[in-house]
This record gives C-alpha cells, sequence and structure tokens, in this order.
C-alpha cells in the first residue's frame, strides 16, 4: 500500500473486536485495512483466553472422568487415573491454535478489498495513522477508524510480583508443566477456572481473593454455590485478603496476606496474578485526537463512537464487559452502522456469558441485585438440578437454575444457572432475556426430555 494511500476504514486490532467488523465491511465493498501486533488474527480470546484455557479444562474434566469410572460401572484395566503428557497437551493446544488462526487470515484474505498486516498502528491525527510493519513504515488516510486494542492483565503493585515464577494470565496459559502447587491471586471467572483447571490436574491450589467473595457481580447464590463446590474439592479460599509481599525463588514462593487483620502465609511452587485486566491504550496516539480515555477505558457514545468523530472503539478497549463475543457484537454493529444500517447496539443488560468453572456457570442479563440497585421490582423463580433428570443420570446434579423476572408483566430480565452443560443452555437464555419472554411464554415451549433445558419450562410453573 502506497503512501498516504485513502482507505474507507481502517481497523487496528485482529481480535474479536476488530476483525468481524473488517470483514463485514470488505465483503460490503469497503476498503480496509487490518493491522494487528500479535502473532495472527484472534486475539487475546485465542492466543492467551477462551480458547486455550478450555483446551486446558477438556484435559482435566477427561481426567476427572478417568477418576469417576466407577460410578458409571465402568472399570478402567490400567487402573481408574489417567496420566498427564503435558508435552502432547501443549502440542494439541499449539495445533488449534494455529489452525484457527490460519483459517481467519486466509478468510481474510479471500476479501478482495481487505488488506491485512501483522505490524503496529499508530493515529498521527484524526484521519491519518502510521503504520509499521514488515514490510517499512508508511501513512494512511482513512475515513473511519475502529480501535479494538483489547486489553492487557493487570500488574498489580505487590512487592515480589515480578519475581521469576510468578506469573500473569498469559504466563499461566504457557507454562511447561503442572505445578505441585499453585497460588492465584484474583478470584474473577479467570481465577476461578484455573484454580478448578488445576486441581483437577493434580496441583494443590489456593485462591486469594480481595473482595468479600468471589466472583463479585454473578448471582450471589450461585456465586457461594460454586464457592462451596470449590472447597469440597481441595481448593483453599481466601477472600477479603491484602497481598502484603511475594518472596522466594523460582519454584519456591511465600505469600504474605493479612485477612481480618490478621497476616498469614500460603506458599506455592507458582504464583499467578489474575487479578482483571485494563484497556490497552499504549502506543494508539491517542493524543493526536480528541479521543478521551481513563483507566476504564475509551470513552464513547451510544454508537459506539468516541469523541473524534468518525473514529469508533470496541471490545475491551471500552471496558467491561471484558467478553470476546460482546467484542464481537460491538464489532458487526459498528460495521452496520457504518454502512448505513439500522442497528442496535448491544446492552449490558442482553448480554450473556459463562463461566467454564466446574459446574459452569451461565449467565444472561441481569441478576437479582442489579436488578434491584436498578430500581426493579422481580420475583425469582427456582430449578434445583438435584431432581433432574438428565443432571442425574450425568451424575452432575447439583446446580441451580434462577430465572429473574418482572413482577409488573412477568417479562424475563435475567437467567443464571449453575450446572455442567450451562454454557449450551445459554443460547436460549440470551433470547428469552434479549426479546423480554413472559414466563408464560418461556413454559409454553415444548423442551425436549430429558434434557437440562426443560428446567426452563418447568420452573416458570411454579409462580404460575
Amino acid at each position: 500500500m502506497n503512501d498516504k494511500e485513502r482507505l474507507d476504514v481502517l481497523v487496528i486490532g485482529g481480535g474479536p473486536g476488530g476483525t468481524p467488523a473488517a470483514l463485514a465491511l470488505a465483503q460490503a465493498g469497503k476498503r480496509v485495512l487490518l493491522v494487528e501486533a500479535g502473532r495472527g488474527l484472534g486475539g487475546t480470546c485465542l492466543f492467551e483466553g477462551c480458547i486455550p484455557s478450555k483446551i486446558y479444562r477438556e484435559v482435566a474434566a477427561r481426567r476427572r472422568e478417568c477418576a469417576r469410572a466407577s460410578e458409571f460401572g465402568l472399570l478402567p484395566s490400567g487402573g481408574g487415573d489417567c496420566a498427564i503428557d503435558w508435552s502432547a497437551v501443549q502440542t494439541r493446544r499449539h495445533r488449534i491454535l494455529t489452525q484457527r488462526a490460519q483459517a481467519a487470515l486466509a478468510k481474510a484474505k479471500s476479501l478482495k478489498g481487505l488488506e491485512v498486516v501483522f505490524g503496529n498502528a499508530r493515529l498521527i491525527g484524526p484521519r491519518e495513522a502510521l503504520i509499521e510493519g514488515a514490510e517499512g513504515r508508511h501513512c494512511v488516510h482513512f475515513e473511519h477508524a475502529i480501535l479494538a486494542t483489547g486489553s492487557e492483565p493487570n500488574h498489580l503493585p505487590i512487592p515480589g510480583a515480578d519475581l521469576p515464577g510468578v506469573l500473569d494470565s498469559a504466563g499461566l496459559i504457557e507454562i511447561g508443566f503442572i505445578p505441585e502447587s499453585l497460588v492465584l491471586v484474583g478470584g474473577g471467572p479467570v481465577g476461578v477456572e484455573m484454580a478448578q483447571i488445576f486441581a483437577m490436574l493434580g496441583a494443590r491450589v489456593t485462591l486469594l481473593e480481595a473482595m468479600p467473595r468471589i466472583l463479585g457481580p454473578v448471582d450471589s447464590m450461585l456465586a457461594e454455590l460454586l464457592a462451596e463446590r470449590l472447597t469440597a474439592d481441595g481448593i483453599g479460599i481466601h477472600t477479603g485478603v491484602t497481598i502484603e509481599s511475594i518472596e522466594g525463588t523460582e519454584d519456591r514462593h511465600a505469600i504474605r496476606f493479612s485477612q481480618g487483620g490478621k497476616s498469614q502465609d500460603v506458599r506455592g511452587q507458582v504464583v499467578a496474578i489474575v487479578a482483571g485486566r485494563h484497556p490497552n491504550v499504549s502506543g494508539l496516539g491517542l493524543e493526536t485526537t480528541s479521543i478521551r480515555h481513563d483507566r476504564h477505558g475509551v470513552k464513547v457514545d451510544e454508537n459506539l463512537q468516541t469523541h473524534e468523530p468518525g473514529i469508533y472503539a470496541t471490545g475491551d478497549l471500552v471496558g467491561n464487559p471484558m467478553f470476546a463475543h460482546w467484542a464481537t457484537a460491538q464489532a458487526q454493529a459498528v460495521a452496520h452502522h457504518l454502512l448505513g444500517n439500522e442497528v442496535a447496539f448491544p446492552r449490558p443488560e442482553h448480554n450473556s456469558a459463562v463461566i467454564f468453572s466446574y459446574p459452569e456457570l451461565g449467565m444472561a442479563g441481569l441478576t437479582e441485585e442489579a436488578a434491584g440497585a436498578a430500581g426493579e421490582d422481580v420475583g425469582i423463580v427456582e430449578y434445583d438440578y438435584r431432581v433432574d433428570a438428565r443432571a442425574q443420570i450425568s451424575s452432575d446434579a447439583s446446580g441451580r437454575l434462577r430465572i429473574v423476572y418482572r413482577r409488573s408483566d412477568r417479562r424475563i430480565v435475567g437467567i443464571h444457572v449453575l450446572v455442567e452443560g450451562a454454557a449450551d443452555l445459554m443460547g436460549e437464555a440470551a433470547l428469552a432475556v434479549r426479546h423480554g419472554l413472559t414466563l408464560e411464554e418461556l413454559t409454553a415451549a415444548i423442551h425436549p426430555h430429558p434434557t437440562l433445558t426443560e428446567a426452563f419450562g418447568l420452573a416458570p410453573l411454579m409462580v404460575h
């Protein structure tokens, strides 16, 4: 691409907040340049987050099933446990990530109007950017831009946090062995998922959380039930703590923390700080524009447009909620908006998400607490999966379904599920919340038996 060549749209960031927009705009005939600073298209989700962590979870879950085989009448000839070949796990992870990255790049290259550059892009004005890639540096002029540079792990100001063997979430994904003991600082989704994964793989795990409970924004009852499950599985949980220091060598650490005014230590071969993420604005050149930002992210309006007309921001760069599917929904909305189509931009109260804990925790819409804080008069219907046929058959009967509805019109504003298999229930939950179905409408749908989803039809009967 020649210097000063004009673009319809510049997209900075090839993750879920950028690539879907670039593809949609190019398919519609726009001239698009997509710049990605990482090793491939896919962003944090593909290389450091959603996909690799679920690869590890699958390994952990299958190992767990080996140990439980006798519950189902199976008698493994080689004993009841599965040995772990961690190098084979890593080989499989690299193969899956490479395949997905290559497929995304091939799709992008198939579009005539889309060019992909692996390198850096920095704004040098409201309509210009400096592109630095393998083929050198050049400037481009654009009509519109979409900023989708994602987020980075938070680095807490803890003495000793920079010691060898103290990792962030990306480092934990890349770990070359299963530690004997692991201390996780942060009880959010990443901390909970990783705690259970490595515990199922055989590590002794301790989870430290600054807030009064793990998974603060999650439905409080389900978060408490999940915490009980972690404790029952041998994971040590300490909440309401302040980390004072980390000391030790590369493979042996002591973490000093205070809890309730009392100092204590916990030891671990590996320490991982997984206490959230922050928007990545570094090197974007925002100071050359009117774009505003703070530690919570880039400021945008209801159409995701920044204070610089024509420049939009999506995904983690805008702040919470930080989910790949949320970023994709925003990217697609911005693309349709730039094409002149009428579009309903994503609203947080309609978002759905899954924490891939064990059992899985799915959420769509508002929790009971959030609805109350918003002034809604809501009721709750519940379903206990201990009485569920499908859950009993799979021997994963612990769990709960909670449906939040407005008392005035009985419309559903939130659905929250804790059960193994919750991830596959959230499509129906998201539709029910997004379209404001009533309890009667949800019940009227005929749900197949025996499945976990039939609870959606059974639970509302309790308030008819």
